[in-house]
């Protein structure tokens, strides 16, 4: 973000020269929109904002606002260390307190009455902020699925091309689960972590998984390697080999990320897809391909992959 997207906190004008009704006034005139009491934003930088950046700004102006410094959690954590939503982010903002403190909930901010630990907690960039594997615990316990398991998906995942740590591990995670219950919704919470997998790429891929236990579809091989005479083709996202299926879900990020595309233009990565695909078939499976309308839909996901082959209503883990 730009300087531009900046936001003015009345709190710290000079009441002579840009007061408060100022700035109130040019919001009612559509020039500022008010992200949080006494925190304002030219409109026109914060509608170039996407979801993710705005809700971020509203988090750090009510957090910036406060009279005491509290722990923000939940979905506002989950923004500040950039985890995925598949939902639309929230409209307040999430701070956890301890159990003493009660969980009342007004305007732009929500309370959670919570038991936080030490470790629980870290600064990033001088706001308080739950850690990423309490954070991932938070949001399996309250948030969907689909959300749940795209965020831990996504901290736990190892990526090939950087060869980065991942963000959290499963044992830090079953290690807070542990010192946290009991708690709300803990069971919950264990089927998001037990079903949570390091070798998802992408939240595309996450609830495309999620969506094929729903409708009973074969349990899939994830990141199966394909070779040829050549070598390398690449690996699969999902591979049925007993019904000689790779399953492919693509992403508009797949074709315009800078980590995907590795400096090719548009019509190389297509060119590249076809002849990916291509090898993969002389090998002998056919590949079925999906993008986000077809995933986030469990009955069009169950029509997609009935129409490549596969046999839907069984207990996730079947292969028959």
């Amino acid at each position: 973000m730009d300087d531009s997207a900046k936001v003015t906190l009345t709190r710290n004008l000079d009441e002579i020269y840009d007061s408060r009704r100022q700035h109130a006034r040019r919001a009612a005139r559509g020039d500022e929109t008010r992200v949080a009491t006494g925190a304002y934003i030219p409109t026109s930088a914060w509608e170039a904002l996407g979801p993710r950046d705005q809700y971020l700004l509203r988090v750090r102006a009510v957090a910036e606002t406060r009279l005491h410094r509290s722990v923000l959690s939940h979905w506002s954590a989950a923004a500040i260390h950039g985890l995925p939503s598949i939902e639309a982010w929230p409209s307040t903002v999430h701070f956890t307190v301890g159990p003493t403190a009660g969980g009342r909930s007004s305007g732009p901010v929500t309370r959670h009455s919570m038991k936080l630990a030490d470790e629980d907690v870290m600064e990033v960039d001088g706001l308080l902020v739950t850690t990423v594997s309490r954070t991932l615990l938070d949001l399996a316990a309250g948030a969907s699925l689909l959300s749940s398991v795209a965020a831990l998906d996504h901290a736990l995942h190892v990526d090939r091309r950087s060869g980065l740590p991942p963000r959290a591990t499963i044992e830090q995670l079953w290690s807070r689960y542990g010192a946290l219950m009991p708690f709300r919704a803990n069971a919950r919470a264990r089927d998001a972590i037990e079903f949570a997998v390091t070798e998802a790429d992408s939240p595309l891929e996450s609830v495309s998984r999620v969506n094929m236990r729903t409708i009973g579809c074969p349990r899939p091989t994830l990141q199966q390697r394909f070779d040829d005479y050549r070598g390398l083709i690449g690996f699969s996202e999902f591979y049925w080999e007993q019904f000689s299926l790779v399953g492919e879900a693509d992403g508009r990020s797949k074709y315009t990320e800078p980590r995907y595309s590795n400096g090719r233009t548009l019509e190389q990565i297509l060119l590249d897809e076809k002849e990916r695909a291509d090898r993969i078939r002389a090998l002998g499976p056919d590949v079925s391909r999906w993008g986000w309308r077809t995933a986030i839909s469990p009955e069009a996901l169950r029509r997609h992959l009935s129409a490549a082959g596969l046999p839907m209503g069984q207990p996730w883990g079947s292969t028959t």
